[in-house]
């Protein structure tokens, strides 16, 4: 029976990257379990994605097809939540066994001795990037909501949208996007010419994956992460430009780790083109709604790193502006699907150094009431992967860095395992973590 979800190249590329990743909601307040259970349940059934499993014989060919779904619902007791949330990451990987493969999971981690928690959500990339993840989640808690508060209309809203949510392949996606034949060549022909740069060789040559990948195969990692303070570096870079975003200010904190740590550990010179791929959302918040799927794109983004941080913020946020207005991001989305069915992916390495995504809530963010009679703390995340082939490491052969923000002006910056050193994240960590003090 063929499936009804659309066919999307980046879908496939993401079930040979095998990568789980984990949003971690911080509270302090009453949790009634069996509600949220309930709730979970009730949306994981709705989602009819969830039933299916992506079969794959070559990235020109795939297909999804119906399959059981596991629920996968825990609550964990703990000494110590925080160190049981990174060995949950750490272990996230266990899902993708066939005997328990669940799309998402939910895990409930309970600090003893006090009322604060962990709701922590773990989904496989191939269903669903992580905005349409943060729909989900918001909906359960809207349907957890509503069913404290007796609103079954409510809770019969959140199911029926959704329900409804899709997957649409490319075709149906560019009209929408709005992008004709000669913007998208156009932006091919300028992302030709654009300047990018890896001297201090963070990306992994795809000659030499298959060596890294099995050492790495041998151990699991719990994520490297930090939290950072973030107002008074995104006052510095206010003076110099008022509008430049707190996104554009923490990833100017991030070029110039990558850049000291090229000056100070591989004494590379002192005018350095730091480049990174920045993550894209593709979709409007109206259409999030709507779709549901891998709709993001990677962006080259490249900065002078000899400049001060607030100048990189400022070349951060004109190229963020650029590319939206353009559409570069809708024509790289574009390419990859192209690419995918063309049998292209995997067969060339490209010069940038690190990937970022932002995967900030921002219902959790300025909602005070987010989850019913309790008080939001903290959003943190940490991500496991482990590649099927050269094809999947494709996507994770750098370093590849998350950042979101939390209520009182934290951010947390994780980072996914490295297939090659776990020092080199730990190493461009704290040459970050530097920038926040």
């Amino acid at each position: 029976m063929p499936s009804s979800i659309g066919a999307l190249g980046l879908e496939c590329l993401m079930n040979r990257a095998n990568i789980y990743f984990t949003s971690g909601y911080r509270f302090a307040g009453p949790l009634d379990v069996a509600t949220l259970q309930a709730s979970y349940n009730a949306l994981l059934d709705a989602t009819g994605k969830f039933s299916q499993r992506l079969h794959f014989s070559a990235q020109t060919d795939y297909h999804w097809q119906p399959a059981p779904q596991h629920r996968h619902f825990r609550v964990v007791d703990s000494d110590d939540i925080e160190h049981d949330f990174a060995e949950l990451c750490r272990h996230s990987l266990d899902l993708s066994d066939e005997e328990k493969h669940s799309a998402m999971a939910l895990t409930v981690l309970r600090q003893k001795g006090s009322d604060e928690f962990i709701i922590a959500q773990t989904c496989e990339h191939t269903y669903v990037d992580a905005r349409s993840a943060e729909c989900l989640f918001n909906r359960l808690v809207e349907h957890y909501n509503a069913s404290l508060r007796g609103d079954t209309q409510r809770q019969h809203e959140m199911l029926s949208l959704t329900a409804a949510a899709r997957t649409a392949p490319l075709e149906e996606m560019l009209p929408l996007f709005g992008l004709d034949d000669a913007d998208y060549q156009r932006n091919l022909a300028g992302l030709g010419a654009y300047p990018v740069a890896d001297d201090g060789g963070y990306a992994i040559p795809l000659t030499a994956v298959p060596g890294h990948l099995g050492e790495y195969r041998k151990q699991r990692f719990a994520p490297v992460s930090r939290r950072l303070r973030l107002a008074a570096l995104v006052a510095q870079c206010r003076r110099h430009n008022p509008e430049v975003t707190r996104n554009s200010v923490i990833c100017a904190a991030l070029a110039k780790g990558f850049y000291e740590q090229n000056r100070r550990a591989k004494q590379l010179p002192d005018k350095q083109t730091i480049s990174f791929k920045m993550l894209s959302d593709l979709l409007a918040p109206e259409l999030r709604e709507r779709y549901c799927g891998n709709y993001i794109a990677f962006v080259p983004v490249s900065v002078d790193g000899e400049l001060p941080i607030e100048q990189i913020a400022e070349q951060i946020h004109l190229r963020i502006r650029e590319f939206k207005e353009k559409k570069i991001d809708v024509s790289l989305f574009r390419a990859v699907e192209d690419a995918v069915r063309q049998g292209a992916v995997g067969t060339s390495d490209d010069a940038l150094s690190f990937v970022v995504t932002n995967w900030n809530n921002y219902r959790f963010l300025q909602q005070p009431d987010f989850l019913h009679g309790c008080t939001s703390l903290r959003h943190q995340s940490g991500v496991n992967i482990s590649p099927r082939d050269v094809l999947g490491a494709v996507l994770v052969n750098r370093p590849i860095l998350v950042i979101n923000e939390s209520p009182n002006d934290e951010v947390c910056l994780s980072f996914f395992p490295s297939l090659r050193a776990e020092a080199e994240n730990i190493a461009l960590a704290n040459r970050i973590a530097a920038h926040f003090a």
